[in-house]
């Protein structure tokens, strides 16, 4: 489902935050309303995945398979 659309170029490389923004998502949202986070590999997204999985005990959240396939080519 597609939420909404925002420049984050500026701060997309610190996991603070890509956290801050993503946690503000699923509180707009709704934690109940949202399964799975599905983020790129790079290492901001990892903690941030981590950090949100921490804190929103009902979020799951998952690698990108199609980068990881990507890396492994």
């Amino acid at each position: 489902m597609f939420v909404k659309s925002i420049d984050a170029f500026k701060f997309m490389k610190t996991e603070n935050k890509v956290y801050q923004l993503l946690n503000s998502f699923v509180e707009e949202i709704g934690e109940k309303n949202i399964i799975q986070e599905v983020t790129n590999n790079g290492s901001n997204y990892v903690v941030t995945g981590k950090l949100l999985q921490a804190t929103r005990t009902k979020l799951f959240w998952t690698l990108c398979v199609a980068h990881c396939l990507d890396l492994m080519l």
